[in-house]
Parts: C-alpha cells; sequence; structure tokens
C-alpha cells in the first residue's frame, strides 16, 4: 500500500514535536534514565576537574559505562551554552537512529518511499527508552546509533554483488564506535564474523576483516590489559553459578517473547504449530521447566522484564513468569528450526546467543533490548516468522505492531507516574551529594 509523501512528512514532523515536548516536560517513562543523567555528571565532573587523573583511574570504581561515554558527554557540554542545549544536541544525534532504521528497511525490502513500510520507525519514536535517551544524555541512544550503522553497512556488504570490502571496513568501523560507547556491544562481532566467514570462507577478504578487528580493538586491549583498568568488572566479578544463567536465559527469553507478540499474531502458521509441538521440545521443555523450578533466583530489586514484573504485581510469586518463559522457550525453538537452510539455524542460533549474553552480570534490563529488537527482528534474524511480517505489511498488520508499541508506551507511562515520587526522592540525594 502506498501513502503520500506529505502524509508520511507530517507523521514524522509530529512525532519529532512529541519528542520536543517530551524535552520541555522533562520527559522520564523509563524512569532509570533520569536518575542516570545526574549520577553521570558526577563523573563528568571528575573528567572536567582532573582529565588524565580520572581516564587512568577509571577501574576503580567497576562500572557498566565506558569512559569514552563520559567524554562524549563532557564533550557536549563544552560545546553547549548551557546544560538544556547538550541536551537538545543529544535529542537530534537521537533522531538519526530511527532515520538509519529506514535506510536499513529500504534496502533490505527495496520498497519506494511512498510504501506503508516508511512508516515502520515511527515504533521508534514510541519506545519509552529511545524517548528518554533522546531527552537525558546516556549512552544508550549514541551507542545504538553506531551500532544501526553498522547493521546498515552489513546489509549494504550482503546486497553488493561484488562484495566490496569497504561495506565490510565500515561495519567493522561502527561497531566498533559502538562498543567504545557500550563495551558489550563488541559482543556482535561473533555474530558479524560467523556471517562473513559463511559468505567468504578462508579468504584475503576475512583476513582483512579480522586484522581491522584486531586494530580498531587495540586502544581498548591496552586500556584494559596493559593498563589494567577493568571498569567493566561489574559484568564479570560474579560467581558462575546454574541459578545466573538459569535468570539470565528464562528472562531473555521471556523479553524476547514480548516484542515478538506482533509478529507471532500476524504469521501463526500450522508449521510454527507443528515445530513447536515435535518430541525434541517437549524433552527440552520438562529440563528448562524443572530448571525455572528449582534454580530461578532473580533477587535483585530492579529489572527482570515486563512479564516477570507482571508475575510479582498480579501474583506476588514468579509462576506467571515461569509460564510465560516455558512458552518463549519453545517458539523460539521452533523460529530457529523452523526453515531447512543450516546457514540459517545457525546464523539465527548465534544472534540469539549473542542478545542473551548482553545483559552478562547479574541484572536483566528490559531497556537493553528495547528498541533493539525491532532492528533484529526487521533486519537480521532469518525466519520467515519475522520477515513475512514486513515482506507482506499490511495495513492491519501495521496497526497491530502500532497498537503494541503504543500500549507498552502507555504502560511506562502509567509506571513512571507510580514510581515519580521515589524516583524524585533518589535524584535529590544524587543532587544533594554534587
Amino acid at each position: 500500500m502506498n501513502i503520500k509523501s506529505r502524509n508520511i512528512y507530517l507523521i514524522y514532523l509530529l512525532l519529532y514535536f512529541s519528542l520536543l515536548a517530551g524535552f520541555y516536560l522533562n520527559e522520564n517513562f523509563s524512569l532509570g534514565n533520569k536518575l542516570d543523567y545526574f549520577q553521570h555528571k558526577i563523573s563528568v565532573a571528575m573528567f572536567e576537574k582532573d582529565f588524565m587523573k580520572t581516564l587512568l583511574s577509571f577501574g576503580e570504581e567497576p562500572t557498566s559505562h565506558s569512559p569514552i561515554y563520559y567524554i562524549f558527554f563532557l564533550f557536549l557540554k563544552k560545546v553547549s551554552f548551557n546544560e538544556n542545549i547538550a541536551r537538545l544536541i543529544n535529542l537530534h544525534l537521537s533522531l538519526f537512529i530511527p532515520y538509519f532504521f529506514y535506510l536499513c528497511l529500504r534496502l533490505k525490502y527495496n520498497f519506494h518511499r511512498t510504501n506503508l513500510k516508511s512508516l515502520i520507525p515511527c515504533i521508534i519514536f514510541l519506545s519509552p527508552y529511545f524517548r528518554a535517551g533522546a531527552i537525558w544524555i546516556g549512552s544508550e541512544n549514541i551507542s545504538l546509533l553506531f551500532l544501526i550503522i553498522s547493521f546498515y553497512f552489513f546489509l549494504k556488504y550482503e546486497f553488493d554483488k561484488e562484495k566490496n570490502f569497504s561495506n565490510i571496513f565500515l561495519n567493522v568501523l561502527f561497531l566498533a564506535c559502538a562498543a567504545y560507547f557500550r563495551p558489550i556491544y563488541a559482543i556482535f562481532s561473533i555474530y558479524f564474523f560467523l556471517r562473513f566467514y559463511l559468505d567468504l570462507k578462508l579468504s584475503n577478504k576475512l583476513l582483512y576483516y579480522i586484522l581491522t578487528n584486531v586494530f580498531l580493538s587495540f586502544p581498548a586491549l591496552y586500556y584494559v590489559f596493559i593498563l589494567d583498568i577493568n571498569f567493566f568488572l561489574i559484568h564479570i566479578n560474579h560467581t558462575l553459578e546454574l541459578s545466573r544463567f538459569v535468570n539470565q536465559y528464562s528472562i531473555c527469553f521471556s523479553i524476547v517473547l514480548f516484542y515478538s507478540i506482533p509478529f507471532l499474531l500476524a504469521n501463526i502458521n500450522n508449521n510454527l504449530k507443528l515445530s513447536i509441538f515435535r518430541i525434541e521440545n517437549i524433552v527440552l521443555s520438562i529440563i528448562f521447566t524443572y530448571l525455572l523450578l528449582f534454580h530461578f533466583d532473580y533477587n535483585v530489586p530492579y529489572g527482570g522484564g515486563i512479564f516477570y514484573k507482571f508475575s510479582l504485581l498480579i501474583f506476588n510469586n514468579n509462576y506467571l513468569f515461569y509460564f510465560f518463559s516455558l512458552i518463549a522457550f519453545n517458539v523460539l525453538l521452533a523460529v530457529l528450526f523452523l526453515d531447512n537452510d543450516i546457514k540459517d539455524r545457525i546464523s539465527n542460533l548465534i544472534l540469539l546467543l549473542v542478545l542473551i549474553s548482553l545483559e552478562s552480570d547479574r541484572v536483566i534490563y528490559h531497556e537493553t533490548y528495547d528498541p533493539l529488537l525491532y532492528f533484529i527482528f526487521f533486519l537480521l534474524i532469518k525466519s520467515r516468522i519475522y520477515l513475512n511480517f514486513t515482506w507482506k505489511l499490511t495495513n492491519k498488520k501495521f496497526i497491530l505492531l502500532i497498537l503494541f508499541s503504543i500500549s507498552f508506551l502507555a504502560l511506562s507511562i502509567v509506571n513512571s507516574i507510580l514510581n515519580q515520587a521515589e524516583m524524585q526522592r533518589k535524584i535529590n540525594i544524587i543532587i544533594s551529594n554534587y
């Protein structure tokens, strides 16, 4: 279906104005971003006071944030007239995320700019985490911007018959930039290495790809291993127990299922149902249920994903979460093995493991996967369940996707209102410690 260009521009203009309105009202539907903003200002002040000392002693207090992010924050502060201008610059930089998402979609699905698919990036503006990341300067949006640009050049490589190495280089370059702002994104290099290897085999281009990765990662390796500044110990400095893996996998499965709801409702078919009820799925489900019942032990007061929160809110126990996590486990198994191409199966499995590994510490945040999972579903995953949604996009499917996004945004708004007083109390404590 085609839409008038004027109407498309009008819709995006209204969404842009909604971001400006959120900026003016200090919108904070994610809750955590505003709190983090004031916390980060303390670290930025330390860089401003003594840049080299702070840079070389950054690992004294383990954090999941990169020093590059704080340097970026400081840069915005220096080039701005005041704090609000710095935040406004960050907001406009964030607008490149839906723009590059649109470019990726056009590259992959080859549609005209007046096609209904042009409106898919609207869902990014409805993400409470994207909005909060745009309004409050965090590492999430700037790292996500570099990540989606790396996806763009990977797709350019895929659709380039000559397999130009420049696209490989730019994929690696922007993925490295994303990882320097948010180190955990470096794990996507595993997925891209697999995809390039399956395509290039043992060739000169693959060797150049590996050498480029090594060269771009050298500053980080020197900073961490030579200077011994292990600022990311928060991710790995915990005892490896079975319950930790059960927590991580089950919660991540449930979050992936949540964002898959529009795609599953639009593409449920007999093949998917038959895949779920295979004997292998039944056996694995029994094992998974046992692990949930006896080894799930998520005792952190925050994070956990939407299904985990609902389970505690409605029943004050984990049983509803177990139910959804088990469904997610079966659906993901079916999605992974629904297609016959062995390369696609391997790619999907590695991609799923990469997504799970994004939360490698004890705390699993919902915001880690929003809006990232939309990029994965629309651009990278090799499954008919997700691809058919876009290839055969209809008004009903699009409305379903928009309603789903609006519903989650509404839930986030309600949650922020209910917890506003507590969040402001925490912010006041941080401000008093300046």
